[in-house]
């Protein structure tokens, strides 16, 4: 993967929702939960982290779309 997981994230469950008309509130980002199981399973899954490094790319997605 050539980015951080981090703009990854940003990519999938953040940005591509709202592209399709979702509210930030809505998207898999902010509400923690992706196809029914926890967002850091299905990050830590798809880009091989541990489930501590998932959170901490999560938090820093979130943040970077607060400012």
């Amino acid at each position: 993967m050539n980015h951080d997981p981090h703009t990854s994230i940003l990519e999938i469950y953040f940005f591509g929702y709202i592209d399709r008309g979702i509210g930030a509130d809505e998207t898999p980002l902010f509400t923690r939960t992706f196809e029914e199981k926890p967002l850091s399973a299905a990050v830590a899954e798809q880009f091989q982290l541990s489930a501590a490094c998932a959170e901490e790319a999560i938090d820093l997605a979130r943040k970077e779309v607060a400012l």
